[in-house]
Parts: C-alpha cells; structure tokens; sequence
C-alpha cells in the first residue's frame, strides 16, 4: 500500500519549550511514520494569577504584558510548526491555557486523537511517583495510546531517528492485537531488534498445597502464552521483521518488563493497558502505569 493510501494518524503532540519535549519532536518529525500523520502541535500557558479586591477581580500580570507572553508562546509554536510542517500529512498550533496535561488529555478527546506524543523530563522514577508529571498524566488518562518519549543515549542510533531496539510486552489479552499494527505503523526496518515477552506473574506467598492445585493452570497459561508469542512472531515475519521471544516469571510483571528492555538495550517499550476503570489504574496501579513511571526507555502504550 502506498503512503498516500494510508490511513492518516490523528496525532496530538504537547509542546512545552522544554529540551526533551524538542527532541521528542525532531525524532518524530524524522521518523517514517510522520508522513501518515495529522498533527496538532499544543502549548499550554498558565492561567494569569488574579487577585479579589471588593469583589472585583484584579490580574496580579496587566493585559496587555500577558498577551504580549502569549504572542511570544504563539510565534514559537508556528516557528516549530514551519520548521517540521512538511514532513507530516499536515500541521496546526494550538495554545491554550490551564493544567497541560489535562489540557492534552480533552483535547486528545475531543479530536479523536489515535495517539498523544509527550517528551519526558529527566526526573528520576521515585520523583515521578511523587510529584507526578504532564507525562505521566496524560499516559494514565488519556483514552488513546500514548507514546511517552525519552531521548535514547545510546551511540549506535545515528542511523535511525526513532527506534531500534524495541521489547514488546504481550498479557494474553485482548489488547495485544494492536501491538503488532503499531510496530508497523512505525515503520521500523528489518534490523530492528524486537523482543516479544510475556511475564507469568508468580505468588512465593502461597503455600505448596496451593502450588500443586494450580500447577496444571500455570501450565496452561504457559502454553498460551508461548502459542500467542509465536503467533505475534509470525506476524512480524510477514512484515519483514524476526523477534526473540521470552518466557519470563516474576512476581512484578512491570518491574520484569524494565528489567528485559533494559537488559536488551531496548530504547522503546511497548505494552497493551487493560480495560481497568481510570480509578483502578489510579488507585490500584497498572503494569504499564509502572513501565512508564520506572522505564529509561521510551514507552508506548497502546489503546483502543
């Protein structure tokens, strides 16, 4: 099929002036999958600080100074826009004011975005879990996928913009049937080297009368999940790519998943997200809430 019969990505990418955010989209703007996409590029300002005087309502920055920043936030924006505009299927701005990534995540609703592309600051995982992150949020909220981008320091990637080395966490669920349409949307070459996993979540807390009762089921699922590995493999094979496929057991499955990319000098993570309730991912947690917190590595998160 050709570039032009291709079905175009409604992409949505935040924009926060910030150096990864930059990079984020110079490699996607370098990247083979830019050509099939429609991009809005959104900045996000926030609200001018107001003060209440006898009931009146005072901004603390005079009008005319903040539309001066927001001219300034808008020139910026366009001049990035003009910068990548042809490499993509089309190009717009949008600034806009408030939180960014609730900001992202309604927007994202609104346009029907296929998927949102954030870069990430270079916090440390125990900072994120604490002070939270645009990231972060738009990856546990937003309705789409989601690729949370982090600049690879690796030294062998010169001749490929985007990514290289991936590892691909399957579950057994239903969602891994888009794991496999987002390597190809990617456009990764035949080189790439994928790693397919699954991880057996494992219980050491029960006792052996337990273990032997659900010894048969574990085998099962083991089955399963070898013949799903091999399946998604076969996939990519007709695609043109290989795939090392694994069959890992961890009591973590998230904390297993970062593990393997970082141990296969992966520089992109992909994994599904069940169906859980925006409460329960929040609440609860999520194995790909924990890949994205913990990973060095870019993370996509494929949705519906």
């Amino acid at each position: 099929m050709s570039a032009n019969n291709k079905q175009k990505l409604t992409t949505l990418v935040g924009m926060d002036g910030s150096e990864p955010s930059r990079q984020a989209m110079e490699s996607f703007a370098l990247s083979s999958i830019a050509e099939d996409c429609d991009v809005m590029l959104m900045r996000f300002m926030p609200s001018p600080p107001v003060y209440t005087v006898d009931d009146a309502v005072t901004p603390w920055i005079p009008t005319d100074i903040f539309q001066m920043q927001a001219d300034a936030e808008e020139a910026s924006l366009s001049r990035i826009r003009d910068e990548y505009k042809d490499r993509f299927a089309g190009c717009r701005t949008l600034l806009s004011q408030g939180h960014p990534g609730r900001g992202l995540v309604e927007q994202a609703a609104d346009m029907n975005a296929d998927w949102v592309l954030v870069g990430s600051v270079g916090r440390t995982a125990m900072e994120r879990v604490f002070l939270g992150s645009t990231s972060d949020y738009v990856a546990n909220h937003a309705a789409c996928s989601c690729l949370v981008h982090r600049p690879s320091h690796r030294l062998d990637v010169s001749d490929q913009p985007f990514f290289s080395r991936v590892t691909i966490a399957l579950s057994n669920d239903m969602h891994d049937s888009l794991l496999p349409q987002w390597i190809s949307r990617l456009g990764f070459r035949g080189n790439c080297d994928i790693q397919l996993i699954h991880v057996m979540e494992t219980h050491a807390e029960y006792d052996l009368d337990l273990l032997k009762k659900i010894s048969a089921y574990m085998q099962e699922v083991r089955s399963v999940a070898w013949k799903q590995m091999e399946a998604t493999r076969e996939q990519l094979r007709m695609k043109g790519m290989d795939a090392h496929v694994t069959l890992l057991e961890s009591p973590h499955v998230g904390q297993a998943v970062v593990e393997h990319a970082e141990k296969h000098n992966s520089d992109l993570i992909i994994v599904g997200d069940h169906d859980q309730p925006l409460l329960e991912r929040v609440l609860l947690g999520s194995v790909s809430r924990y890949v994205v917190r913990h990973a060095k590595q870019s993370v996509l998160i494929a949705r519906k």
